[in-house]
């Protein structure tokens, strides 16, 4: 998983994520990295640091509640809501399970959106934060 993360002028973040990976393994023998298959440890680490600084204000509650529209699927899109404890459990209710894909999102004080390319389709997702008491 890659990322850049670009603050504005606005309070706002742009950042790029993407589960093809992009991390290196040591290879102790010949002194060199090599492309790695999969992600994992610091690169990973690296990659929800960045998401967490940039969506950390979103959350209010221990387990905050969200909703999502625009998640794009093989015959069209779909809305719904979902519960995340921080953020890793937010990036993975906003993105697809088991295939590759991208994320360019903004961050805004109140909610976030994004266009979500994977293999089934892309769109535009907008995801926001809601009070459990509603």
């Amino acid at each position: 998983m890659t990322t850049t993360t670009i603050p504005t002028e606005s309070g706002t973040y742009t950042a790029e994520y993407t589960n093809e990976c992009s991390c290196e393994i040591s290879n102790e023998t010949y002194d060199e990295f090599a492309p790695a298959d999969d992600c994992y440890g610091h690169c990973w680490e690296f990659t929800l640091e960045d998401f967490e600084n940039i969506t950390e204000h979103l959350f209010s509650d221990n387990e905050q509640g969200f909703t999502i529209t625009g998640f794009p699927v093989w015959n069209g899109t779909r809305d719904g809501y979902f519960l995340a404890r921080n953020a890793e459990e937010l990036l993975r209710n906003i993105t697809p399970d088991r295939t590759a894909w991208t994320l360019r999102l903004t961050v805004y004080p109140t909610y976030l959106t994004g266009v979500l390319s994977h293999h089934d389709g892309s769109g535009v997702i907008t995801v926001t934060p809601y009070s459990q008491d509603e």
